[in-house]
C-alpha cells in the first residue's frame, strides 16, 4: 500500500470514530444532563475520545420531581451494575413511591432509597434536604469525584475509572429544584462540525479510491 493511501485509510477511520461520536452528541442533545464526548490527539494511540464534563445550560420546569445540580455533584444512583453516578435530575415516583431515575433506578439519600409519603407536598432544599411539607424524610447523597477520574457507564450514567476511587460529600454545589441541566453543547454547532467531518470523511476515500485505481492501472500495464 502506497505512503499516501495508508494514511488516508487512518484518516478516515479517524474522521468515521469522530461522525459515531459527533452523531451520539447530537441525539442525546435534548437528554438531561449529558455530556458531550470528542476526540483528542494522543501521542501513543492516535485519536482518543474523552468526555467534557462541563456543566450545561439550567432551564426551570415547574416540575416538583425534576433537580438540577447547579456546581460540582453528582446524583448517587443504585443500580444493577452497583452504585452509579448521574446529572439527569428529570425523576420520577415508582409503585412503590420510591423516587427514581426514568430507568426506574432508586435514588440514594444518607439513608438509602428515598420513599416519598405525599409528592404532592414534596420540596427539595438547595443541600438537598428531601421534605413532606413540614418533615424532613432525607437528605439526597450528591457526591464529588477528583478531575478527570469519571466514565461513562450504561445509559450515560457514571464510574469512577478506578474502582479504588472513592466519591466525597459534595460541598460546591447548589440543588435547585423543579429545574433540569441540559446537555452541555450548542446542537448547531455539533451538525457543522459533522458537516466538515462528513466532507473530511469524503476527501481521504476518494484518496483511497485514486490510489487503487493508480495501482490497478500500473498492474496493468507491468503485465501486459
Amino acid at each position: 500500500m502506497k505512503l499516501d493511501s495508508y494514511f488516508a485509510t487512518l484518516g478516515s477511520l479517524d474522521e468515521q470514530k469522530r461522525l459515531d461520536i459527533i452523531a451520539n452528541n447530537i441525539a442525546n442533545s435534548n437528554s438531561p444532563g449529558f455530556k458531550k464526548d470528542s476526540l483528542h490527539f494522543s501521542d501513543v494511540l492516535g485519536e482518543v475520545s474523552y468526555t467534557n464534563m462541563a456543566q450545561g445550560p439550567i432551564h426551570d420546569t415547574g416540575n416538583k420531581l425534576d433537580v438540577a445540580i447547579s456546581g460540582d455533584g453528582f446524583l448517587s444512583v443504585q443500580t444493577d451494575q452497583g452504585t452509579l453516578y448521574t446529572r439527569a435530575g428529570n425523576l420520577t415516583a415508582n409503585s412503590s413511591k420510591q423516587l427514581v431515575t426514568q430507568d426506574g433506578w432508586p435514588v440514594l439519600g444518607k439513608n438509602g432509597p428515598i420513599t416519598l409519603e405525599n409528592t404532592a407536598n414534596l420540596s427539595i432544599s438547595e443541600t438537598g434536604q428531601v421534605f413532606d411539607g413540614k418533615n424532613s424524610i432525607d437528605q439526597l447523597a450528591i457526591v464529588q469525584f477528583p478531575p478527570d477520574s469519571l466514565q461513562k457507564a450504561q445509559n450515560g450514567y457514571f464510574e469512577p475509572k478506578d474502582s479504588e476511587t472513592q466519591p466525597e460529600a459534595a460541598t460546591n454545589c447548589v440543588v435547585r429544584q423543579g429545574a433540569l441541566e441540559g446537555a452541555n453543547f450548542n446542537p448547531v454547532e455539533e451538525m457543522a462540525k459533522m458537516v466538515q467531518t462528513e466532507r473530511n470523511f469524503e476527501s481521504y476515500q476518494k484518496t483511497i479510491s485514486s490510489s487503487g485505481n493508480l495501482d490497478s492501472q500500473l498492474i496493468l500495464k507491468t503485465s501486459g
